[in-house]
């Protein structure tokens, strides 16, 4: 059976047909083809399969864990869960945003496995709740729970503290994951407004540390407070546009999120020590998903992996055992991801937690060698190109300088941060100002592509492009050939030296 399918190279759409066939769709337009298109798969008899790539440099090494289950078709191997949605009906969510957040949660209500138990919470300056504990998703407590939605209507403020703390009352401990979808379209505006204040009655409430998933509709929400609360239970953040479509937004999220299989996970190396990994914090394991780990690592394989969670009372183990540690190209994209991912990480810290300068230069450090553009090196790309770039727009980089958390600036930030801390390909801007290839990336200065790593002054060894010279080095050291294909003229580090190819034609 097929397990872990992944593209580094492009954003791709996986599905798993049966055990044994799975289709695999990239679609795009407007796009310069010039990167060879890969794929990598595994197959295996386990429930969960797991494979590692790993990729040595001359100072770190990389890894990437992929986690994933078969083609899932047996009910039994579907945890059941509790799910609370805290719909948001305040005046400002009136018209088209009202109709389509009923719409979604009478959705995920239809969708609702048997076994599962729900409840709903709806809140403007006040409270109300479909009923005060977690029901069963029967077809009687479904059929009203419909009910009850059709007949919200918005009105009112926005009284988010109250919404959370009643919905985190509903949960007892149990042995199945419990869930919160809270959709909000505004800043606190009634009751506890104050974000340190709700943050703090929030964490004392979920004491039994149930996943909290935020959806942000439109501009006048608050990022910071939002994220903190996604951040802070485990969960993630979802920020929509005011003209992007809310029902098929949330219902597309609920259907990747409906059907746990393994929760509570962790992760064991032996004998290699990892470092730097994300995400941080594991999400579980749903069916159709796939977990994507991203890190450093020191030591010598082979590596046994342990991968352990828990399927309601019942703890599983999965384990990958004597995976050899290669010294491969093939895997040079791994550190630009990881690259990526930790540039969102210290996006988020930098947001949420203020601009430390070690961490403002270490964005911009790892923004430059591998060619990321981020509010700190936007200058990378032309103003043209920068127009285009979310992250490194005017209103976006303006956002960012004034710590905006409100806005269409602070909304664009948090949606680009959270883009960089999911990201699973090598990111790549398309500029006419950088180059990549593989683990490096190249720049256009005076007239030649100069290696990111390469420090301005240092001395180069000058070689003619297609002399004699050129080809010895080529046949010397055939790891290098490879950049060359960037241009005739190029500077690249290189084994610790600096080689100036000059095209004198």
């Amino acid at each position: 059976p097929i397990s872990s399918i992944y593209s580094p190279s492009h954003k791709v759409s996986v599905r798993k047909e049966d055990e044994k066939k799975a289709r695999v769709s990239y679609e795009a337009s407007n796009v310069k083809p010039d990167k060879d298109f890969s794929l990598y798969y595994s197959l295996t008899q386990d429930e969960i399969g797991l494979s590692m790539l790993n990729w040595e440099g001359e100072e770190e090494n990389y890894f990437m864990l992929l986690a994933s289950p078969p083609y899932v078709h047996r009910k039994e191997k579907i945890i059941n869960k509790n799910l609370i949605f805290v719909l948001d009906s305040s005046g400002s969510m009136s018209g088209k945003k009202m109709e389509q957040a009923k719409e979604a949660v009478q959705f995920v209500i239809n969708h609702l496995e048997k076994g599962d138990n729900f409840a709903i919470v709806d809140f403007d300056d006040g409270v109300d709740m479909f009923s005060r504990r977690i029901v069963p998703a029967n077809s009687e407590n479904k059929e009203k729970a419909l009910d009850f939605v059709d007949a919200i209507e918005d009105s009112g403020g926005t009284n988010i503290n109250d919404a959370l703390l009643r919905s985190l009352e509903m949960i007892e401990l149990d042995e199945r994951p419990t869930y919160v979808l809270f959709l909000t379209d505004g800043l606190p505006t009634v009751g506890v407004t104050g974000t340190a204040e709700i943050l703090k009655n929030v964490a004392k409430a979920n004491s039994l540390h149930s996943r909290i998933f935020v959806f942000g509709v439109g501009y006048d929400v608050n990022t910071e407070l939002l994220d903190r609360i996604s951040l802070d239970n485990r969960g993630t953040s979802v920020y929509l546009g005011e003209d992007e479509d809310l029902e098929v937004a949330i219902s597309n999220y609920y259907q990747k999120i409906s059907s746990p299989l393994l929760a509570d996970l962790k992760i064991d190396f032996t004998p290699i020590r990892i470092k730097d990994f994300y995400p941080r914090t594991l999400p579980d394991l749903f069916k159709g998903s796939q977990l994507v780990v991203v890190g450093k690592y020191t030591g010598n394989g082979p590596v046994t992996v342990t991968l352990t969670g828990n399927v309601g009372k019942t703890d599983r183990t999965f384990i990958l055992k004597n995976q050899e540690l290669v010294k491969s190209d093939a895997y040079g994209f791994l550190p630009r991801i990881w690259a990526t991912r930790r540039i969102g990480y210290l996006l988020e810290e930098i947001r949420l937690h203020g601009d430390k300068a070690e961490l403002i230069d270490e964005v911009k450090k790892l923004g430059l060698k591998y060619g990321i553009v981020t509010p700190y090196t936007s200058f990378l790309v032309t103003e043209e190109e920068r127009e285009h770039l979310d992250v490194a727009a005017p209103e976006a980089l303006k956002a960012f300088e004034e710590k905006q958390v409100t806005g269409a600036g602070g909304v664009r930030i948090a949606k680009a941060t959270q883009r960089f801390k999911a990201e699973d390909q090598a990111v790549r801007i398309e500029s006419r100002m950088i180059r990549y290839k593989e683990d490096k990336t190249f720049y256009l200065k005076d007239g030649f592509w100069v290696d990111s790593e390469y420090v301005e002054g240092r001395a180069v060894k000058e070689i003619g492009f297609n002399s004699e010279d050129y080809f010895r080095l080529v046949s010397e050291r055939p790891g290098i050939s490879k950049y060359l294909s960037v241009a005739k003229n190029l500077i690249i580090s290189y084994e610790g030296v600096n080689y100036k190819i000059v095209d004198s034609e």
